[in-house]
């Protein structure tokens, strides 16, 4: 019996299907699964092997009580009274969010910007204004990032478990590409109308993609007068991202933006 429901649940891995699904036909796996362990807590128990019959009984009752609060998950819009769940998401999704971290310091580490290396404490957030021409410009940035294999669009490698745990905690939005996508090219230009970002995939196909309003909390003319400013890092963010659903995850799209670093250094 054991050994047809682990077939089963190695076969549903292959089968692309939503998670509402995939829960609800785990959800009847499991009360089919625990109604074997029953029984056989029944048969030894019959045998006077008392110690196993009492560790399968333990069993059945806590495979049963998560296979209940999983029915009214995925077969009701009601949640059980005394769940236990989202306490349980919370404590390994900060683990795995945190596992998650480290592992993305650690290829930071390893990653050189394209513009070069600024130390933290030169550098600030900018503002950048988006027209409609741009806002179109950068959704075909992000199409042609995609055709050159240059997006991530794993969700940081989180699992979809793990997602929901993040957006149970308070999260509004998990993003397919994670924090944003870097272009692979960028570059400042001052003119007649302000300070205009250009990127692309390289310099040859760069295009303008907005103008700088803001550094930091400063009026781009008034940072201007002070301080040499360069551009630090320059990412696209938006897109494919999931959000929390009725009943599992949401996926929706939004507009892409940019967000742009500028290091600066006080005028001589």
């Amino acid at each position: 019996m054991l050994s047809t429901l682990d077939l089963i649940n190695h076969y549903l891995g292959y089968l692309n299907v939503n998670a509402k699904l995939k829960g609800r036909i785990y959800t009847v796996l499991a009360f089919v699964g625990d109604t074997y362990i029953l029984y056989l807590a029944f048969s030894y128990f019959k045998n006077h092997a008392y110690l196993r019959s009492a560790l399968l009984g333990a069993a059945f009752i806590g495979i049963l009580y998560f296979a209940i609060v999983n029915f009214y998950y995925y077969f009701t819009n009601k949640h059980m009274k005394f769940d236990v769940s989202p306490y349980i998401a919370k404590v390994l999704g900060e683990r795995e969010e945190a596992e998650a971290e480290q592992n993305m310091a650690e290829a930071n580490v390893q990653f050189v910007p394209s513009n070069g290396i600024y130390n933290q404490k030169d550098v600030l957030p900018a503002t950048v204004e988006l027209d409609n021409e741009t806002k179109a410009t950068l959704n075909e940035m992000a199409q042609a990032l995609q055709a050159n294999q240059l997006v991530q669009a794993d969700y940081k490698g989180l699992s979809e478990a793990q997602q929901q745990a993040l957006l149970e905690q308070g999260q509004s939005k998990i993003y397919a590409n994670g924090d944003g996508i870097p272009l692979p090219y960028y570059r400042l230009e001052q003119e007649p109308d302000g300070l205009a970002v250009y990127g692309g995939l390289n310099e040859m196909s760069a295009k303008r993609l907005g103008v700088v309003k803001e550094v930091g909390l400063q009026p781009i003319e008034a940072a201007l007068e002070k301080y040499d400013l360069y551009i630090a890092t320059a990412l696209l963010q938006g897109g494919p991202a999931h959000v929390k659903g009725r009943s599992g995850l949401t996926e929706i799209q939004d507009p892409y933006d940019l967000k742009v670093e500028l290091a600066y250094k006080k005028k001589s």
